[in-house]
């Protein structure tokens, strides 16, 4: 009977350093795959959104605010003395009597119309927010894009100590060129505070404007972005949550040290940017979604502004 020759030592070790080359090879292939995958999710997300919000202009003959708030001395609301007011920027809510994001404004159109049922709109979001089980700490997924690391549920510690919980959202509507540092707000993009856009206003051209894009919550010099957001905020500072805008460009975040300003962090919390390798995904408002690679300053951000930009006239082509 012929012995069975076993593997030696160096024909072991060779077969596991092809096996590791072959690991090496495919890893990167892997990755890809996997990112492909989760932006291919978060386009399918952002479809949602701007087909959704088609389909409350439809229904409405305008598109939601980005935040619907009364004007009053009420806890949240905004008051009839403020700047935004008197200058005419912000003007009457199109639903009296209501605080609602825009994401609540059009929860019935992408299937989550229990939920917006369940909600109390004739109160600021703390009504709705007040343990881990409330309304608003419910997780919606099409709001938050895989490659995003932000934490599904986070938390806001008020000034009196109480502790409220927020459902996160990984996506932001366009407010135009400035959409938060309050008194500088402007009304170019598709939503602010008691906006009210109607189609025909979107004179630029219904493939060549922002409806939403994403927002990427890491960033090492600003730890506030991990927890900021969350789509139940209904109050006057509630923009910095879910409108975004395009004073700088995709991707742009602090520098590592940077002690921020507050027009700095204005500028990165207000940032369109994503997890997704070079550039973010965007939904225009014809509900089409786009890839967009404007990272650099220059010619890049000049276009990123125009697109961002319902009616100023600029001819843009992808």
């Amino acid at each position: 009977m012929k012995n069975r020759r076993a593997f030696t030592l160096v024909e072991l070790l060779v077969v596991i350093a092809i096996i590791g080359v072959l690991v090496a090879l495919l890893l990167p292939a892997v990755q890809a795959a996997r990112e492909a995958a989760r932006r291919a999710q978060c386009m399918n997300g952002q479809r949602q959104l701007g087909l959704s919000t088609q389909m409350f202009h439809d229904t409405y003959l305008r598109f939601p605010s980005g935040v619907n708030l009364p004007i009053s001395g009420a806890s949240g609301a905004i008051a009839s003395t403020n700047q935004l007011v008197t200058s005419g920027t912000v003007t009457s809510p199109p639903i009296p009597n209501q605080f609602a994001s825009i994401f609540e404004q059009i929860f019935p159109f992408i299937e989550q119309d229990n939920l917006k049922k369940s909600i109390d709109l004739t109160q600021r979001e703390y009504a709705n927010c007040g343990s881990p089980t409330s309304i608003g700490a419910q997780v919606v997924k099409i709001l938050l894009c895989p490659s995003d690391p932000v934490k599904k549920v986070t938390t806001y510690t008020a000034s009196g100590g109480a502790i409220y919980y927020f459902g996160q959202n990984s996506y932001m509507a366009n407010g135009g060129t400035r959409a938060w540092f309050v008194t500088y707000q402007k009304t170019d993009g598709m939503f602010w505070i008691n906006s009210a856009v109607r189609m025909a206003e979107v004179t630029d051209g219904t493939s060549s404007t922002l409806m939403f894009g994403e927002r990427y919550h890491k960033d090492p010099a600003f730890k506030d972005m991990e927890t900021t957001g969350g789509w139940a905020w209904a109050n006057y500072y509630a923009a910095q949550d879910y409108i975004g805008s395009t004073p700088v460009p995709i991707n742009y975040k602090l520098a590592a040290g940077t002690t921020p300003t507050v027009a700095q962090e204005d500028d990165r919390m207000c940032a369109f940017g994503s997890g997704h390798p070079g550039g973010a995904v965007f939904v225009m408002v014809d509900g089409s979604t786009q890839f967009l690679t404007l990272t650099g300053n220059g010619a890049g951000l000049l276009l990123l502004q125009q697109l961002s930009t319902r009616g100023s006239g600029e001819v843009v082509s992808f």
